[in-house]
């Protein structure tokens, strides 16, 4: 699938300009380098990447990228998990950053294309949602693992949260400004954050808006870092600790 967004020019520079793409990161390869700089080019304020803990072996990635305009880069001394990193950089744009008036994060493995970042990107700043997601399409030629796993989570997370959404477990999502002090308090640290995220703003806001982007899978790609056992079982112990505390509130 080709990407429906032209080429950055000076006519895109501005109406992204209060907006930073929040990107964690553990032990990255080069494609995000690229990543970062498609992002750049279309005048984004700021590309805020989280070093999660990173080896040192990743140094000379992080070290390429500080020539980007407008990237931006803090670290943890050690791995936190996605859902710290995440936290780190809502943090850092409430108390640093008082212009930006909403934040898309998006996964630095390269499973989200920088045309489907912006264009979640704008769907949020041209729409009322406080909440926009990017969602794939499962379709015949994604592994099988990976289209049960998402179908089945996509069920139960409705039964929990008390709403449909189309890619529970999409890491492309874009929150106005307003939304991040309740995000930045909720429980978890690692890949579970992400579904706590989602299933409160399905209990609490009760709205978002869904984008189609580009499905992107790559054959025996080794740089996700999501454990399908271990990370899995947070992820549904975290829907039934929230599924019971929604009911006591």
């Amino acid at each position: 699938m080709s990407s429906t967004l032209p080429t950055p020019d000076q006519s895109s520079h501005g109406e992204l300009e209060h907006l930073v793409v929040l990107i964690p990161a553990w032990n990255p390869d080069t494609r995000l380098i690229g990543l970062v700089k498609e992002l750049a080019a279309y005048g984004f304020a700021m590309i805020l990447v989280i070093d999660d803990g990173s080896p040192t072996g990743s140094l000379p990635i992080f070290e390429q990228m500080k020539a980007v305009p407008s990237f931006h880069l803090l670290r943890h001394e050690r791995n936190r998990g996605k859902g710290r990193a995440l936290k780190t950089g809502f943090r850092y744009i409430l108390s640093d950053l008082p212009m930006i008036d909403g934040v898309i994060t998006a996964d630095a493995d390269g499973q989200h294309a920088a045309a489907d970042i912006v264009a979640v990107a704008r769907a949020m700043r041209d729409g009322s949602d406080e909440v926009t997601l990017g969602v794939q399409e499962f379709a015949k030629d994604v592994p099988l693992r990976n289209w049960f796993g998402n179908v089945l989570t996509k069920h139960i997370f409705g039964f929990v949260a008390g709403m449909k959404v189309s890619d529970t477990q999409t890491g492309l999502r874009a929150f106005r400004r307003s939304l991040l002090p309740q995000l930045e308090i909720l429980p978890g640290e690692r890949y579970e954050y992400e579904m706590t995220v989602l299933a409160y703003i399905c209990r609490h806001i009760g709205k978002l808006r869904e984008i189609p982007i580009t499905t992107i899978y790559m054959e025996g790609d080794n740089t996700s870092h999501f454990h399908p056992v271990w990370d899995s079982l947070r992820i549904y112990r975290a829907l039934v600790r929230f599924y019971f505390s929604s009911l006591i509130y």
